[in-house]
């Protein structure tokens, strides 16, 4: 059961640049209701809602053809939001988590690949790679730390639902087959809290 969706609200657009991670981001998003008794859909909701918005995304404006990695919000209640992302050819997020926040990822266009860390029996940790073609999906729980990068010829488009909703990202890099955490960036409604 995917969440209701309403006619978009449309407010002005918001440009922003997050450290070395320039991106265009615009606040042409969707309010789609209050959740009933605030609870937190679990991952089956959460990837019918990335999948059944996908199916919109491949006509969100600025999407089809990015010069660099763009997102804008696509839809939202108190405890869910959704987000609408254009990689170009070889966009791509580094490693990072989402917080508490579970996710699920639909791919509208194109083909990304995730790469997500797995903890190895030696207390090190082991790297493993999905594909996520079109019309394919993934979810995850809270904590999960990956990146996703475009390596195909053509753009991509995917949409990325979260809930509760974002609260921190933390950036990661492996060091000697470790983990290290770099920096953590907080969000309320999407927008950067200093």
């Amino acid at each position: 059961m995917a969440i209701a969706v309403s006619p978009p609200a449309v407010l002005p657009p918001d440009d922003r640049v997050a450290g070395s991670r320039e991106v265009a981001i615009s606040w042409q998003y969707q309010h789609v209701g209050t959740d009933v008794g605030g609870d937190i859909p679990g991952s089956e909701t959460l990837v019918a809602t990335a999948v059944e918005l996908a199916g919109r995304a491949t006509h969100w404006p600025g999407m089809t053809r990015p010069a660099q990695r763009r997102w804008e919000l696509m839809a939202a209640t108190s405890t869910v939001e959704a987000w609408v992302i254009a990689w170009p050819p070889g966009g791509a997020i580094e490693l990072h988590d989402h917080g508490d926040s579970a996710g699920a990822v639909a791919v509208a266009a194109g083909e990304l690949v995730e790469t997500n860390i797995v903890s190895s029996a030696s207390g090190g940790v082991v790297l493993r790679t999905t594909t996520i073609p079109t019309n394919g999906s993934i979810s995850f729980a809270g904590r999960h730390i990956h990146d996703i990068v475009n390596l195909g010829p053509v753009p991509a488009i995917s949409v990325h639902v979260y809930a509760p909703r974002l609260t921190s990202m933390t950036y990661y890099r492996v060091v000697e087959g470790a983990l290290e955490a770099r920096s953590t960036i907080r969000y309320r409604f999407g927008e950067v809290v200093p």
